[in-house]
Formats: C-alpha cells, structure tokens, sequence
C-alpha cells in the first residue's frame, strides 16, 4: 500500500511539472512504424519470443504484441526493435 501511495505521488509530481514520464517512472515508450515495425524503449525482460508472439515485461505492466512472422530485429539492454507484420498490442 505504501509503495503505491509513493507511485502515485511521483506521478502526480511528473504531469504537475510536466515532466518526461518515461525518464522518470520508467514507463515503456513505443513507436510503431505501420504494421511491420515496433520500436520499444525502456523494457526489463523478455517473457516469450515466438514468430507469432512477443511478450515483453516493462516496469509495472506487460506487453504482448501479436502478429505474423515477428522477429527481434536488434536490442539493447534499453531497448528493441520487433519486425514482421504486427496485428495487435495488448497491455496486460
């Protein structure tokens, strides 16, 4: 309870002064490049990688992108690119 009373405070700190929340509360930043290319910063882990599905583990929420013929183009310990042919992106 206590940790989620700080998060929402740093929160309310970063949109009060108009911060950048990725820096700040490690929020994962992606930018989509049609359906064939996802670019995704600020991830922790790798949960599965398969040619249909990717799922990615960021600070406090998940990320599942599904789709067709998905590869890991390139990645870092900040961030990746995912190519193929991308039909959706659940958060979970």
């Amino acid at each position: 309870m206590r940790g989620r009373k700080r998060a929402d405070a740093k929160a309310k700190i970063v949109d009060r002064f108009q911060l950048p929340k990725d820096l700040l509360l490690g929020a994962m930043n992606i930018s989509i490049t049609g359906q064939y290319e996802a670019y995704i910063e600020n991830y922790s882990s790798i949960i599965e990688y398969t040619d249909c599905v990717i799922k990615i583990r960021g600070k406090g929420v998940c990320l599942k992108i599904a789709g067709k013929n998905l590869v890991i183009d390139s990645y870092s310990k900040d961030d990746m690119c995912i190519k193929g042919i991308i039909r959706e992106i659940i958060y979970y």
